[in-house]
């Protein structure tokens, strides 16, 4: 008798973690690069990846699906909804290139763009 119930407190134990388990989530987003000059790259076009960490495997996601990009000021340089940033033309200064991404709370990085 002792062995059954022995046996049936251990089956109680491995299944009680069974469809108890919490969500995957993501925690964060990353814009990579974080800071680029676009003197740096072919026809000053700099193509930002976002990166999104969750707290289940797999941890990382590269690319994750973007909400949106913005550029800011905008009177300097633009980014498309693809990640592609380019300056304007005879425009000089540091561009703010923001990448957000919806969610259970909406999560959102900041890289940096430089134009010549």
């Amino acid at each position: 008798m002792k062995l059954w119930t022995l046996l049936a407190l251990a089956l109680i134990v491995l299944t009680a973690g069974c469809g108890n388990s919490t969500p995957r989530m993501l925690q964060s987003v990353t814009a990579s690069p974080a800071s680029a000059d676009a003197k740096n790259f072919p026809n000053g076009q700099v193509q930002f990846i976002p990166m999104g960490t969750y707290n289940k495997p797999p941890t990382t996601v590269t690319p994750l699906p973007v909400t949106a990009w913005s550029a800011s000021p905008i009177a300097i340089a633009t980014v498309d909804q693809n990640g592609v940033a380019e300056c304007l033309a005879g425009q000089v200064g540091t561009v703010k290139i923001q990448v957000a991404v919806a969610g259970d709370a909406p999560l959102m990085d900041v890289a940096q763009l430089t134009c010549p």
